[in-house]
């Protein structure tokens, strides 16, 4: 009996150590897998507000990530806030009684599965004699989403910045950069708030007296020692980096064009032309495109090339339907506080990215806010205005929007919508079935002015 038993002992510590065995493999295994983190799909957000008092536009990134978007929606906030506040200030004071605006943009500077890098850029109008403009460098670790200030990106070393200002320096002088910049560097956290981590090395952003803004490199093989090891070993050992700005996706290279004309539509026909500004979306440029279709209806889209850069495929697939594409800049800026050479380079950058997007030519600028760009501005475009809207858009609801629009549409209405809205497909499919009860097609602008 006693065989017997004991063979059942070794097969049970067998069994009892083999699943030991696997456990401890699956748990290391979920360790290894935790420690790499998804490259993160990035949607591109646009807040736009217009009122008698102020302009806001702001572009920021979001990701799959909550903490991180969390940390950016609370800064996109704080932003708001703070303007707002600079603004009713001065214009309590009585220092400034013109419209006052809040710009602000974003770029991607790195990431890998393990960090997330992204810059901010200000500009704030409030009136005086300058525009003041900052920047906010981000860098996230995307294993926990949390944003990494200083002191946890560096040793913990009283020596740190001291060496980073010394690489720093070294950096500018080499690329030649050191009269621009405030040389020799400010020893101090606040100096050196805004880097960002990257796989090439340290980027370490920098502020002219003017505002403008530039960075210079510090290489990894420099820095490393002066990074938190456990930082710089993720650094090294990433394999996937993507460092990509939105305006890196847009080539080089002038798109003639076209000679501005006096915009006045009169005609006999039932014509209507739908518009839509600061496109495009993924989902609600799609359903309007589907709307569109049911009713045989054609529009006209003018799209901020930054969002084209990324959703070519929605701006693809407007020009595939045989829709018209128009110009509305690039990253949506009160033209008017733009020197003649940003002005160019805001509509040319966006001619550029829907050629490439899209394979067409737009068919015409129309300018942010409806405003001009400056006296200074010799460019010669084909801006494309609006005749009709409702005022209170942003406060109604569709029926609402719908009956103002409807209620006043004419033979050669040039109707303007906002592409970027969630109630906007809803809007246009009311306005599509009764204007067409009415009688009215909708047809481009193009064709509208033919």
């Amino acid at each position: 009996m006693r065989q017997p038993i004991i063979y059942i002992s070794l097969l049970v510590v067998l069994v009892v150590s083999g699943c030991s065995f696997i456990a401890k493999a699956n748990e290391n295994d979920s360790k290894q897998s935790d420690e790499i983190e998804p490259i993160y799909d990035i949607d591109m957000k646009t807040e736009l507000v217009e009122h008698n008092e102020y302009h806001i536009t702001i572009h920021y990134p979001q990701t799959t990530n909550n903490q991180v978007n969390q940390t950016i929606a609370d800064y996109v906030n704080q932003q708001k806030a703070d303007f707002k506040q600079a603004s009713y200030q001065n214009k309590q004071s009585g220092e400034s009684s013109e419209s006052h605006e809040l710009h602000v943009d974003f770029e991607m500077l790195y990431q890998d599965h393990r960090f997330f890098v992204i810059r901010f850029i200000e500009t704030m109008d409030v009136g005086g004699s300058r525009v003041i403009k900052n920047q906010t460098v981000m860098n996230f670790d995307k294993k926990d989403g949390r944003k990494l200030d200083l002191d946890e990106l560096m040793k913990n070393d009283p020596d740190v910045l001291d060496e980073l200002a010394a690489l720093t320096e070294e950096a500018l002088s080499e690329e030649e950069l050191s009269s621009r910049y405030n040389v020799p560097l400010h020893v101090n956290k606040r100096t050196f708030e805004d880097v960002a981590l990257t796989k090439e090395g340290v980027r370490v952003y920098l502020q002219a007296e003017d505002g403008t803004s530039g960075y210079v490199l510090v290489d990894f093989d420099d820095v490393k020692g002066l990074i938190q090891d456990e930082l710089a070993e993720s650094l090294e050992s990433a394999s996937a980096p993507s460092e990509t700005s939105s305006s890196e996706q847009v080539e080089s290279g002038r798109v003639e064009s076209v000679s501005t004309n006096d915009f006045e539509v009169e005609t006999e026909k039932k014509e209507v032309a739908l518009t839509f500004d600061d496109g495009p979306h993924p989902k609600w440029t799609s359903e309007i495109l589907t709307l569109l279709d049911e009713y045989d209806a054609k529009g006209s889209f003018f799209m901020i090339g930054k969002r084209v850069s990324y959703y070519p495929e929605t701006a693809r697939m407007v020009a595939g339907e045989g829709h018209e594409i128009g110009n509305h800049t690039w990253d949506h800026p009160r033209l008017a506080r733009l020197s003649p050479e940003e002005v160019d380079e805001q509509i040319l950058a966006t001619q550029d990215v829907i050629k490439q997007a899209a394979g067409i030519e737009t068919v015409g600028l129309r300018l942010p806010f409806g405003e001009e760009p400056p006296k200074a501005y010799k460019g010669d475009w084909n801006t494309v205005p609006w005749t009709l809207y409702s005022e209170e858009w942003r406060e109604q609801e569709p029926e609402e929007i719908a009956e103002d629009i409807t209620s006043q549409a004419g033979n050669g209405s040039v109707i303007l919508l906002h592409e970027l809205q969630s109630q906007t497909p809803e809007v246009v499919e009311i306005v599509l079935e009764r204007l067409t009860a009415e009688g009215f097609q909708f047809v481009s602008v193009s064709d509208l002015e033919s």
